[in-house]
């Protein structure tokens, strides 16, 4: 086996991560340059008002379930680990660091999802995720190896870190969330948003077998809001979990909204 060595390129970008990081900016570690067309998931993300690069469709639909969730304060996709210190946790563990075999060069561990919580006393934590389609019995062995090491690299830093698996994530409310992502909009009113919820929920109630399109449209003239400002209203309403709303069923505006218990979601 080739001696391991550190090339010239992973100093000089693990330098740029670095710098960036102490500007207040987040450069994924992982390039688009890097993926094959097929592996790549790039998309700006109006949330986080930045470009997100992840491996696959996967990786995205973890991220957009992670990035509503209520207690989301930022996410960090591709975070590279310090290689000097992954080195030494693989050395007392006694596996393999990641390299390049036919050549001995590092390959430096990167970390999914780096995802910022806030807890109701306003305390931030964070949790590093590692999502994997499927881990096969060929592949498993080597695949925790390098998960024990991004767990005891965290742990240092007292993050807990967490495996995910494709059928962990929920597709259907991944592609809800997906759909309306560019209707996302900060600025609306905790008000507008109660207002409009109330409406709707009127409008399902009295009419459950109307589509989600006439539904809207009967809120649209009500409130003598835009159709285009409904639909954004609806989108917000969803992704700010005031709206009972079942993610885990299609939204589909040619039928009858879903609901769910009023009691799994929150006041705006």
């Amino acid at each position: 086996m080739k001696d391991l060595y550190v090339s010239e390129s992973t100093v000089k970008r693990i330098k740029a991560f670095n710098e960036a990081k102490e500007r207040g900016v987040h450069i994924p570690y992982v390039r688009s340059t890097f993926m094959s067309i097929g592996t790549r998931s790039i998309f700006f993300c109006p949330v986080q008002k930045r470009v997100i690069t992840l491996l696959g469709k996967g990786e995205k639909h973890l991220y957009i379930t992670k990035l509503f969730e209520p207690n989301v304060v930022e996410i960090k996709e591709q975070y590279p680990l310090d290689y000097v210190r992954t080195r030494e946790i693989a050395d007392t563990h006694g596996v393999i660091h990641p390299r390049k075999h036919l050549t001995g060069e590092l390959t430096v561990l990167t970390t999914d999802l780096l995802v910022t919580y806030r807890e109701k006393s306003g305390a931030q934590y964070r949790v590093a995720y590692s999502f994997k389609h499927s881990i096969d019995a060929r592949s498993k062995t080597r695949t925790m190896q390098k998960f024990d090491i991004e767990t005891a690299y965290w742990k240092r830093f007292g993050v807990r870190a967490e495996q995910v698996l494709r059928d962990d994530v929920s597709k259907i409310k991944a592609y809800n969330l997906l759909n309306y992502i560019n209707y996302y909009d900060k600025e609306l009113s905790d008000s507008e948003l109660r207002k409009f919820v109330s409406a709707l929920l009127d409008d399902v109630i009295e009419h459950p077998c109307s589509s989600l399109r006439e539904s809207l449209k009967a809120v649209s003239s009500s409130l003598k809001v835009k159709p285009s400002h409904c639909m954004t209203l609806f989108a917000n309403s969803m992704f700010k979990h005031v709206l009972p709303i079942d993610l885990t069923q299609k939204i589909k505006l040619h039928k009858p909204l879903q609901l769910c218990a009023v009691t799994e979601c929150k006041e705006v």
